[in-house]
């Protein structure tokens, strides 16, 4: 009986078989795939539909040129997405870097104690990016010393104003990664891998949100404007 159950089973496979190579001939989503039982139903339902048009393609070859085409522009604009990502890494590095410096004057020349620095792990950090939380805490801090009449009010205005535009570049930086993984999620990524991109572009729009939110309530200061529109050039 255990026999009989094989053989049928071969003859069904074999029928199977023989219908795909007569009848489908060609896998049109992947023509670098040979046609096998491991065609899901869906897949082979759409390939037994394909029309006329699409099977001429498929036996000429032109078809799977379409698809070595589309998988190398795929793949070069992968390699850019992440050279670019690299590219905001950097300046983002560079901008912290930059406000740990006056928030460490803040605190060791100035004295205010509540002031943090970045390197906090935050979901930016997994991402390659700081949440930037600091940056909102610290400035109100400057903002605060400077309104309780702070001695050294005048220098405390000086970083506020560099402060203040380092915001702006982020507020830049997070605008053009948010859309530039958007459109990664959009046209590149596949699967699960999509959904986690789709995931980080709405976390950077949140984060452009914030920062435009405090950035837009004043202009950048004169003696600052010079270094942010550098610093907003290199994010291009």
């Amino acid at each position: 009986m255990r026999d009989l159950k094989l053989t049928y089973l071969d003859k069904v496979q074999n029928e199977t078989n023989k219908f795909l190579s007569e009848r489908i001939k060609h896998d049109f989503m992947r023509p670098d795939r040979e046609l096998s039982l491991d065609l899901t139903i869906a897949e082979a339902e759409l390939l037994a539909t394909a029309n006329e048009a699409i099977r001429a393609q498929a036996e000429s070859g032109a078809l799977k040129q379409v698809h070595e085409r589309f998988s190398s522009a795929q793949s070069k604009a992968s390699q850019g997405y992440f050279a670019v990502r690299e590219q905001l890494a950097k300046v983002l590095q560079v901008v912290e870097a930059k406000e740990n410096e006056l928030y460490d004057r803040l605190i060791n020349e100035f004295g205010l104690s509540g002031v943090t620095k970045h390197g906090q792990s935050s979901l930016f950090d997994v991402l390659g990016f700081s949440s930037g939380d600091q940056s909102f805490n610290n400035i109100s801090q400057v903002e605060a010393a400077i309104a309780n009449g702070h001695e050294a009010a005048d220098q405390l205005r000086s970083i506020h104003g560099h402060l203040h535009a380092y915001q702006g570049v982020k507020q830049h930086l997070f605008a053009v990664e948010a859309e530039l993984k958007g459109a990664y999620a959009k046209h590149v990524a596949n699967g699960e891998e999509d959904e986690l991109a789709a995931g980080e572009a709405l976390a950077f729009a949140e984060a452009r949100d914030r920062y435009q939110k405090n950035f837009s309530r004043g202009e950048v200061a004169d003696f600052a404007s010079n270094e942010y529109k550098e610093l907003v050039a290199s994010v291009n």
